[in-house]
């Protein structure tokens, strides 16, 4: 594994580190306040978004003549949360509403035109996507011959020409012109409730509906990885705590199985929570994790947390087993600007998992596929700078379809287009890859003195939390500190305790190797973030190792 390049964004300890951060941040005057203090006064007008009255108005058409609706979402904890929170408020409005999420491997992605004679013969007439839809021209086209409408709400960029649908609500229409592109699929089934719920339900449920929402779109703006900033920001400071209190019985039972802390953070969220959602999509269907996000009661949504906490370990072990596969392919491909790996083994669940393991190997941008017949499909996960979207766009012509985001993507094809494939994505990414973008790089903000490391630094830290993509967690050094112990952790010794002089014990995640060359008296060089450890009744402070290296 390639070790990162240190960049100090400041050579001095800081006198004043929140000051510092936002700085780091280019944050002052207004935009500072707005960070330090997210409201949810800080969004932005729904109506701002392209054709959102036009999908108020379909929505309201088919309220009044009672017209059967289906809520057509995706398989990710994104598209779940989404589909939830858009068929909670029709159904709550008294419309006739069902959902309809594809099955990964027996559908595939997004609205297709067999998805939508399914729905069509369950006698929907107005088809509302959530978290896709945006390159779904043919299926589009189908529902029309059919005589159905759709609503599309996606949040995915826009290639080719929009799909003839009544509506197409998205921040990465080419057209757009709303301030905010980042938010997730579910933040923009949510500006479709906020500009949509004052209209269909009474006057006094409206302002419950969407604050108790926001632990759905918390969820999902989180699991997205979308840059929790602007808008994210604010939904998500003040969706963690609806979370934690929320109402929704499914919830509740996945915090109850997931062993979350009580005052949840992004990170308990993105490794705890949204795995288990993720699981039922990757592993089986994702209508059980609709269920439980559904369900009335703890009743009946405590054996569905179970099911998915199974789900999840299940889909951990296929994890493990297609990233030892793929990474026997990629070793021959170490030398590559784009690595590319297929086999008819590698399960379809767990693809994108596989390619940001081989991604960050590497630090090069990876397409895992899986073959099946004559057809292979697959996940890719990219660096920063190269953007993955624009590159499949590129090279559509040896696709059957694909689109995603600039750092995460998907795409099929023939399979006598792989060997192709790879050679073009190989060319077009040494052609665009600069030298700095192929060394992975470790932004640390600043070094910092042992002594400093108490909670009360910490409180200082997170006035500028929640902490997620866009606003990661700062990254520290301490320099030339003694080390006093050292051992492994975990059932294969994977993970590294290190117990160093004056400061908290740090923790090195997929360290464990690295034990062997560090000696008791010797000194490193250590690189960190700060995390709060509650054990018992007792918080300390803990430093979470992301990088380390002998002291010069």
């Amino acid at each position: 594994m390639l070790r990162p390049q240190w960049h100090f964004l400041s050579e001095e300890p800081p006198t004043d580190i929140v000051e510092l951060l936002l700085a780091q941040r280019g944050l002052a005057g207004a935009e500072r306040d707005a960070f330090l203090h997210p409201s949810l006064d800080q969004l932005h007008d729904p109506f701002g978004l392209p054709d959102m009255e036009k999908a108020v108005a379909k929505l309201e058409w088919a309220r009044t003549w009672q017209q059967p609706v289906t809520v057509f979402g995706d398989y990710d904890c994104d598209g779940v949360t989404s589909t939830v929170l858009l068929y909670s408020l029709l159904k709550q409005a008294g419309m006739q509403v069902d959902y309809h999420v594809p099955h990964r491997i027996d559908d595939g992605y997004g609205l297709t035109e067999a998805g939508v004679e399914k729905v069509h013969a369950r006698g929907s007439r107005l088809i509302v996507t959530v978290d896709n839809g945006i390159s779904a021209n043919a299926a589009v086209a189908k529902a029309n011959a059919l005589g159905m409408e759709i609503v599309i709400t996606d949040h995915h960029k826009q290639e080719g020409e929009l799909p003839p649908a009544a509506a197409v609500v998205n921040p990465n229409r080419k057209d757009n012109e709303y301030p905010f592109r980042a938010i997730a699929g579910v933040g923009v089934a949510y500006k479709l409730c906020c500009a949509l719920a004052p209209r269909i339900l009474p006057a006094g449920d409206v302002d419950a509906f969407l604050a108790e929402a926001l632990d759905l779109v918390t969820l999902g703006t989180v699991a997205d990885m979308v840059p929790l900033v602007d808008e994210n920001r604010a939904l998500v400071a003040h969706g963690l705590s609806r979370v934690a209190a929320t109402k929704r019985a499914g919830i509740q039972a996945l915090i109850e199985q997931a062993r979350a802390k009580r005052e949840l953070d992004p990170a308990d969220i993105g490794f705890k929570l949204a795995p288990r959602i993720n699981a039922a999509g990757r592993m089986e269907g994702a209508d059980i994790a609709l269920e439980l996000l559904l369900a009335p009661d703890l009743a009946a949504a405590r054996p569905l947390a179970e099911k998915l906490t199974g789900l999840n370990a299940k889909r951990q072990a296929e994890t493990v087993r297609c990233e030892e596969l793929a990474l026997d392919l990629a070793e021959a491909q170490a030398g590559y600007d784009f690595i590319v790996v297929w086999h008819p083994e590698m399960h379809a669940g767990v693809m994108g998992l596989v390619a940001a393991h081989i991604m960050r190997r590497f630090h090069r941008p990876t397409l895992v596929l899986r073959i099946d017949g004559d057809a292979a499909g697959g996940s890719a996960r990219s660096i920063p700078g190269y953007d993955l979207s624009a590159a499949f766009d590129r090279h559509k012509a040896l696709l059957d379809g694909g689109g995603g985001h600039a750092m995460a993507a998907g795409c099929h094809l023939p399979a006598a287009n792989l060997e192709p494939l790879r050679a073009a994505l190989v060319a077009d990414a040494s052609e665009r890859l600069t030298d700095e973008m192929r060394q992975p790089l470790l932004e640390i903000a600043a070094p910092l003195e042992a002594g400093r490391l108490d909670l009360q630094f910490m409180a200082q830290l997170e006035r500028l939390a929640p902490f997620g993509q866009g606003n990661l967690a700062p990254t520290f050094a301490l320099l030339g500190q003694e080390v006093q112990s050292v051992r492994t952790m975990g059932r294969d010794s994977d993970h590294l305790r290190l117990s160093l002089a004056r400061c908290p014990d740090a923790i090195g995640w997929g360290m464990g190797e690295r034990a062997e060359t560090l000696l008791p008296g010797g000194r490193v060089d250590i690189a960190f973030r700060l995390e709060r450890n509650r054990y018992k009744g007792r918080e300390q402070l803990q430093l979470l190792l992301q990088d380390l290296k002998p002291s010069e």
